[in-house]
């Protein structure tokens, strides 16, 4: 066991390392919790209104997803992604800390950006550079 402050981690032993990927990368890239805020300021200050609804594609985890539906009782997220990988591991890190309530909210597709039917929602989030695997400019373009 290594001791980190009062949180225990036990490391596999091994001849390689070990880590969470997922873990790694929302602490490198994201900042969910801040993120949504901004994402609602921003909207609020363009539209005039709060957003309620929030579509995010490729979603992976779909941490900014369940920090939307935290945020105010009336929100609802949908998270699309081809991967159920991430999707799986979001299931375990992130819907199960969600309220029933939040649970209702939260909405998962495993499946193509480009194909899945969904309602009009107020804001869609593609981040990190994600659509940059369409490699036409139409496909891009369909896309946007």
């Amino acid at each position: 066991m290594i001791e980190s402050g009062t949180k225990k981690r036990t490391i596999k032993k091994q001849n390689h390392l070990v880590f969470d990927k997922y873990d790694l990368y929302t602490k490198a890239v994201q900042s969910p919790e801040g993120d949504v805020e901004f994402i609602r300021d921003t909207y609020k200050e363009i539209k005039g209104r709060v957003p309620k609804t929030l579509r995010e594609d490729f979603c992976g985890t779909f941490a900014l997803s369940s920090e939307w539906v935290k945020l105010h009782k009336q929100n609802e997220a949908y998270g699309v992604d081809l991967d159920p990988e991430p999707m799986e591991y979001g299931r375990g890190r992130y819907f199960k800390k969600l309220s029933a309530d939040q649970q209702k909210r939260l909405h998962l597709v495993e499946g193509d950006v480009l194909k899945v039917q969904l309602p009009k929602v107020d804001v869609t989030v593609a981040l990190n550079f994600s659509y940059s695997l369409f490699k036409t400019r139409d496909v891009l373009k369909s896309y946007f």
